[in-house]
Order: structure tokens, then C-alpha cells, then sequence
């Protein structure tokens, strides 16, 4: 039964394997618009709305583009500086900027733009995984496997950077791969040029270039066909590629030079590796990550590695690829280690756990057998709990929009001229930011902001930002006609208000409750917002 089933699988790969390549992009295509759909349009994650997360920065220029009519260049220049003195995205703030120029507060678009975003990455690891010279379906597992997990969340989420970053890693790694093969200027200038926006666009893609440096010596040595390295060999492999290999490491010295010197390493809080720390922190940290968001790439890791180690004799042998692999992982590990790798942080290191565990393995020789048979299916296992896990994901990121913008639509109906709203989002500033564009972008300013441990009310809705004087007045919560406050549904930020809200009519909102004084409103609006659909 076994022998026969195997048999109908390889007639089937054999079968797969003759597609040609109009088909072959054709169909690769569709399976990334399907699996793209399954969370943003099949879960809702699309027109979700506000999330209180990185939202703000969209409200917030569309703000001064729309109502102060600043010019893109002052504000792009006015964040350019200020980032330099915390971070290094250049790129990033540029076409964040720029994009609110053209949507606007147009979060569907945006969503689109980042699905797109998700359909070409997986796309163009798909064709990697076939520049490196795996099979199709192997390349596949490889580019799924890469993308789908917990790390799912920033196919939706508008504000993390790694969607973007990972688009620019896999072109420029395809481009790569495609100069190795052929050895044609254009595809190296093309690899260069994206390398140059990664490295500009987010931080941690900056430490992968060592890994493409790694990995044209990989290649070299592999395509003259010795076994034995030797530092001849080596340096025979170097020659060959100097300048590419020169140009590499230019893209990777000049932003670490400016993030060293300039920026300064001290800005990241809990990220990387500080002097006189404790490596027990190193080790808690990992700890939290392997027992969350990690927790299926450590169940079914250990399930590959016990099965690859009864090929110990030929595993020794796999050393270069080993070698490869560290050199991707290792240092996301120092990155993001202490501070805990979960959601986005995993990206880009799950590519690293995909270009090992399967398209390392999948095509290696030795794998074979019922062994094989187990190993397969523990790829698939993973790759099922992974996609659970997105669907699961996605369904609280559209709970939870749903819920915020619900509220806030419904503070905007209920409030008058003379209303004074009241924020309880501290200490999410970001939530504070955002309900405070969100009000001023529909001519509204009479926001406030509580801060529970020291009780006061003002209007500062960022602590860490130096206002006028007048800001740091103090309120009487008497004057407070509606509330705004986080809820037991949300997981991120909830917390007892300590508010005498007696006087007050509460309004339930999925993740939110809006509390309203009585007799201050003149109609009660109560939002139906639908709650969670998944449930295991």
C-alpha cells in the first residue's frame, strides 16, 4: 500500500515537473493570490480599519498634507533627521511618506498594496528555490514555509517594515542567483541596487548581506567541483568574484558604519547585544520565543534533526550548507534573542529555517525512504499548523480594526461641538496618537488622554514628545462627556481604570468600551462589531 502510494506521488512530481514555464508561472501565481486571499479577503483583514499600531503615522501626514498643507519634502526631511537620531530606515520613511501623499487615510489601499506586496515575495522565493535548483513542488514548501506562520501578520498589518524588506531580499536574491548562473552585468546591478534598499529600508536585512557574501563563495566552490576546501581554493573562489564580493560588502559596511557612529547602537531598548548584560537574558528571552511564536518550528526542528541524525556520517558532509544556514539565523538570533522573536520578528529568519529544512534537505540524496516519507510529511504538519495559526491571526487582527474603528465612528456620531473626548490607550502611545489624527482629520480636537499611575488628564497624547505648556494642563474628569478605553477582549493592553465611571452608560465594542455620560449626548449609539470566527 505504502510502495503504491509512493508511487502515485512521484508519477505525480515527474508529471508536475514537465509544466513548462508559462504554466509553471501561471499556476504559482494563483496559489499565492489564494493563499493571500485566505486571510485578507476570506478573514476580513482587508477593510478591517484602525488598529492603534503604526496607524497614526498614516493619519498623521495625511493630516499635515491634507489640513496644514506641508509639502512632501518638509516632511519627509523633518523625519529623516528625526529617525536618524533613534533609527536607520531612509527608505522606509520615503515611501511611507509618499504613499500617504497618493491613499491618504485610505486604509484599503494600503491593504492591497501589501497583499500585492505578499504575492510577489512569495512568488519570487518560489522562483529562487528554483534558481538554486529545486524541484517545483520543493520550491514551493520552501516559499510557503517562508511566509506563512505567525510572521503571517505582516501580510495585513500596514506598519511593520519586514513585508517590503523580504520583497527586497527575494529580488535581489533572485537576481543574484540568476548573475552566479549566467554572469551577466545587468543581473548583478540589479542585485546590488535592491541590496541598497533592503539595507536602507530595514535594519535587521542589513546583517543577511554576509550571507550573500557566503553564499557566491558557496556557489564558486561548488561549481568548480572540490570537495576539499583549501585556502587556495578559497581564494581561487574569491578572485572570481571580487568585485561583486567588494560591492557587498560596501552595501553592508556604509549603513552599519552610520547606525555605529552615528545613530549609535544604544536606541534599539531590548534589541541586540549590550555590554555587561546577563546571557541568562539572552537565554529567557529564547526561551519565551521557542514556548510562542516559535513553538512549531522548535516541535517539528526537533523532529527533522532526530531523523536527519541517523544519516550522521553524510550530515557531516552537508557542513557548507550548515555553515550557510548559521550564518542567516545566527545573527536574527543576536538581534532579536533577548527582546523575543514572535510575529514579524521571526521574517527573515523563517526563510533561513525554510532554506535548510526543506530546500537543503528536500533535494538531498541521501534522504530517502520511509525516513523521507516522515520527514515530507512533518514539512507538511508544520506547514498545516503555520497556516492555522495565520487564519487565526488574521481573524483577531479584523476583530480588533473592526472594533476600533466601530468606536471611533460611533464617538464621532455621539459627540457635540462642546464634547470633550477622554483617550485610556496610555501606555500605548500609538493608540493616543491615533485616535488623535483620527478626530483632527474629522475637525475634532477636543481629545484628552488619561495616564492611570499618575491619575492625570491633559492633552500630551505622547509622552514622548515635548509640547507647549498649555498641553501639560491638568483636567477635571468631571468635564469628560465619553470614554474611550480598552476592554478583557483585547490582549495586548488591558488594564483597570480607576475612573469613577458611575455617571456613565457603557457601550461594549468587540476590543473597546465606550463609556458615556448620561444626559451628555443627545442619542446613544451602540456599534454591532461580529467577534472572533475561529475558535482552536
Amino acid at each position: 500500500m505504502l510502495n503504491r502510494f509512493k508511487g502515485g506521488l512521484n508519477e505525480l512530481n515527474e508529471k508536475i515537473e514537465r509544466i513548462n514555464g508559462k504554466w509553471e508561472f501561471f499556476i504559482i501565481f494563483i496559489l499565492a493570490v489564494l493563499l493571500v486571499s485566505m486571510p485578507i479577503l476570506g478573514m476580513g483583514t482587508l477593510t478591517s480599519g484602525f488598529h492603534l499600531v503604526d496607524d497614526h503615522e498614516f493619519l498623521r501626514w495625511t493630516y499635515e498634507i491634507r489640513c496644514q498643507k506641508e509639502s512632501l519634502y518638509d516632511i519627509f526631511k523633518t523625519w529623516f533627521w528625526r529617525d536618524l537620531e533613534w533609527r536607520y530606515r531612509p527608505l522606509y520613511y520615503f515611501l511611507r511618506i509618499f504613499s500617504c501623499y497618493l491613499f491618504g487615510d485610505n486604509f484599503i489601499a494600503y491593504s492591497v498594496l501589501k497583499a500585492l506586496e505578499i504575492v510577489f515575495t512569495i512568488i519570487i522565493l518560489y522562483y529562487c528555490g528554483r534558481e538554486m535548483g529545486a524541484g517545483k513542488i520543493c520550491s514551493v514548501l520552501f516559499a510557503f514555509m517562508s511566509m506563512v506562520g505567525y510572521q503571517s501578520a505582516v501580510w495585513w498589518k500596514l506598519g511593520p517594515q519586514e513585508s517590503f524588506a523580504t520583497l527586497l531580499f527575494a529580488a535581489g536574491f533572485f537576481c543574484m542567483l540568476k548573475y552566479l548562473k549566467g554572469n551577466q552585468k545587468g543581473w548583478m546591478a540589479g542585485s546590488i541596487f535592491l541590496f541598497i534598499l533592503m539595507a536602507n529600508y530595514k535594519e535587521s536585512y542589513i546583517i543577511l548581506i554576509p550571507f550573500f557574501m557566503l553564499y557566491v563563495l558557496y556557489f564558486e566552490m561548488n561549481a568548480s567541483g572540490k570537495e576539499k576546501i583549501t585556502l587556495e581554493g578559497i581564494w581561487y573562489c574569491t578572485k572570481k568574484r571580487l568585485g561583486y564580493l567588494i560591492a557587498l560588502l560596501v552595501v553592508f559596511m556604509v549603513p552599519v558604519f552610520i547606525i555605529v557612529f552615528y545613530v549609535g547602537t544604544d536606541r534599539y531598548g531590548s534589541v541586540g547585544f549590550e555590554s555587561g548584560m546577563s546571557i541568562l537574558e539572552y537565554v529567557d528571552g529564547l526561551g519565551r520565543s521557542l514556548k510562542g511564536d516559535l513553538k512549531w518550528y522548535k516541535r517539528f526542528g526537533i523532529l527533522f534533526f532526530m531523523i536527519l541524525l541517523t544519516y550522521w556520517d553524510e550530515l557531516k558532509k552537508l557542513w557548507k550548507e550548515i555553515l550557510l544556514a548559521v550564518t542567516f539565523l545566527l545573527p536574527q538570533i543576536v538581534l532579536y534573542g533577548r527582546s523575543g522573536i514572535g510575529e514579524r520578528y521571526v521574517l527573515p529568519g523563517s526563510i533561513g529555517f525554510a532554506f535548510f529544512f526543506v530546500f537543503v534537505i528536500l533535494k538531498w540524496k541521501p534522504l530517502s525512504g520511509k525516513r523521507r516519507f516522515l520527514y515530507v510529511t512533518g514539512i507538511l504538519l508544520c506547514l498545516a499548523a503555520h497556516g492555522r495559526v495565520m487564519l487565526r491571526e488574521a481573524d483577531y487582527f479584523r476583530y480588533r480594526g473592526k472594533s476600533i474603528t466601530a468606536a471611533f465612528e460611533a464617538v464621532n456620531k455621539m459627540k457635540k461641538e462642546d464634547s470633550n473626548v477622554l483617550a485610556c490607550f496610555r501606555p500605548n502611545e500609538e493608540g493616543n496618537l491615533t485616535i488623535n489624527y483620527w478626530m483632527k482629520l474629522h475637525s475634532f480636537d477636543h481629545v484628552y488622554y488619561w495616564t492611570e499611575e499618575e491619575r492625570v488628564i491633559n492633552k500630551v497624547c505622547d509622552v514622548n514628545i515635548i509640547y507647549e505648556e498649555e498641553y501639560y494642563q491638568e483636567q477635571d474628569f468631571d468635564n469628560m462627556d465619553i470614554v474611550v478605553t480598552y476592554n478583557r477582549e483585547d490582549r495586548h493592553w488591558v488594564y483597570d481604570l480607576s475612573l469613577d465611571l458611575t455617571d456613565f452608560q457603557e457601550i461594549p465594542c468587540g476590543t473597546l468600551t465606550i463609556y458615556v455620560r448620561n444626559g451628555s449626548v443627545e442619542q446613544i449609539v451602540r456599534p454591532q462589531v461580529e467577534g472572533l470566527r475561529i475558535h482552536f
